[in-house]
């Protein structure tokens, strides 16, 4: 592993089930991303223990019965960086092997944990980046490498995860939700056939742009929430920088409108699904360091280049990371596993418990094609489309395949499920690692 990674523990109990969390897309903050989501379920149980009458100090909180491991993925992003600039060339293969070296050497550095249940979890394009990851855990544990992790599943939200089925998830998602007419949703049908990510005629790609008006000015992540468009900066004083505002609204499942201003963002253009071949960052993309759309990156631009922060989170010298962006045009990132559906079929077959979670307002990975592929798969139902509870209400729906492969939405979430809806998350998560029924 040619790279040097910023790595996060949260919780070091020695006896808690193990998660490595990532996030994506490949040319944002991986880490730190991770925690703003993840951070959400943590605050969450910092309050009910307060009003409990214990409120522990971050550093020891039980979080959820088992600990996280956040890692810069792939070496360029966040505060990671590499001597050899060629290390900057990647893509999803390198960045497996290389995670996987990482979890080795972490691993062998704390031996003490190896005998604690391991999973692998992320969102956004870490859809590519779990099962990928995965597979190389589950490949090292067959060939016999050392040290042996007792690997047991996987989660994926709003993932990434097949081309063709990713694509063709905004049309009917868009239709769903009411965000187009009945009119346009046939007429589109009709000329597109079906086929919405690669249109083959000029009268189906004139519909799609129709759709693409449409919904243009919607925030991508979640449907529901207003799109800040960056008219007006945010004051920060010294004293809120080492608490930014972003992280004393996390953990809130009622918030007051207008939303809060979200840290961190992970999408691409619609109806853009992650084609095989060089996959472009967002600075890359839109030729500027912009943040992607409604994206305020103002609070974590100031809090994360904090020198207090830096040296908390023992970042590298200003000398060899200058600073931290929310988007890098450092890397070159070739999508290069192809469709993840292989992955997941191989992975299930060999007994590894997947869970595939999707906040069903999310208009950037939408729910509509996690149920198609996990549908694909063709695995037997065993448990049928029902809902699920959170706090004695109903938290969303979810479907059981043979193999442990289960499908899940969260209602009302967005693309960060742990961030939009920190108490259902935190309840499945839960209910998951113990390998209870959700």
């Amino acid at each position: 592993m040619g790279g040097t990674c910023t790595t996060i523990l949260l919780n070091q109990r020695v006896n808690l089930p193990r998660t490595l969390w990532f996030c994506g897309l490949m040319g944002d903050l991986a880490a730190l991303a991770s925690m703003d989501s993840y951070m959400s379920m943590v605050l969450l149980i910092l309050r009910q223990q307060r009003q409990g009458g214990v409120f522990p100090h971050c550093t020891s909180i039980h979080t959820a019965g088992q600990s996280v491991i956040y890692l810069d993925s792939p070496a360029g992003v966040g505060f990671s960086y590499s001597e050899n600039k060629t290390d900057y060339i990647t893509g999803d293969i390198k960045t497996a092997t290389d995670s996987h070296a990482f979890l080795l050497k972490w691993f062998e550095l704390y031996p003490e944990f190896l005998s604690n249940p391991f999973f692998i979890a992320g969102e956004s394009y870490a859809g590519v980046y779990v099962p990928t990851l995965a597979s190389e855990v589950v490949k090292g544990i067959d060939a016999g490498v050392e040290p042996k992790l007792n690997f047991k599943g996987y989660m994926v939200g709003n993932g990434v995860t097949d081309e063709q089925i990713d694509g063709n998830a905004l049309v009917p998602f868009v239709h769903g939700m009411g965000l187009i007419p009945d009119e346009l949703f046939e007429e589109v049908n009709r000329e597109c056939n079906g086929n919405f990510y690669d249109p083959t005629s000029a009268n189906c790609s004139s519909k799609l742009s129709k759709v693409d008006e449409l919904v243009d000015e919607i925030n991508i992540y979640n449907i529901l929430e207003p799109c800040y468009h960056g008219t007006e900066a945010e004051k920060i004083t010294e004293s809120y920088i080492r608490m930014p505002s972003t992280f004393r609204k996390l953990g809130e499942t009622e918030r007051p409108f207008p939303v809060r201003k979200r840290m961190f963002g992970r999408a691409w253009p619609l109806r853009a699904p992650v084609r095989d071949g060089i996959v472009p960052t967002w600075p890359q993309l839109m030729n500027s360091k912009s943040a992607p759309p409604c994206t305020d990156d103002e609070v974590a631009n100031s809090w994360l280049n904090n020198e207090a922060v830096r040296t908390a989170i023992h970042t590298a010298q200003k000398s060899v990371v200058s600073s931290w962006d929310l988007c890098t045009d450092r890397i070159y990132f070739d999508h290069d596993a192809g469709s993840m559906i292989k992955y997941h079929k191989n992975l299930t077959s060999k007994g590894y418990r997947a869970l595939i979670f999707s906040g069903d307002h999310d208009m950037c990975v939408p729910y509509t094609g996690s149920q198609v592929w996990t549908r694909s798969v063709g695995y037997k139902i065993v448990d049928e489309w029902r809902p699920w509870s959170s706090n004695g209400q109903v938290a969303g729906y979810t479907q059981g395949y043979d193999k442990n492969l289960t499908f899940l939405t969260v209602k009302g979430s967005g693309h960060t499920v742990p961030e939009y809806k920190p108490r259902e998350a935190l309840d499945f998560y839960k209910r998951f690692l113990a390998g209870l029924p959700i």
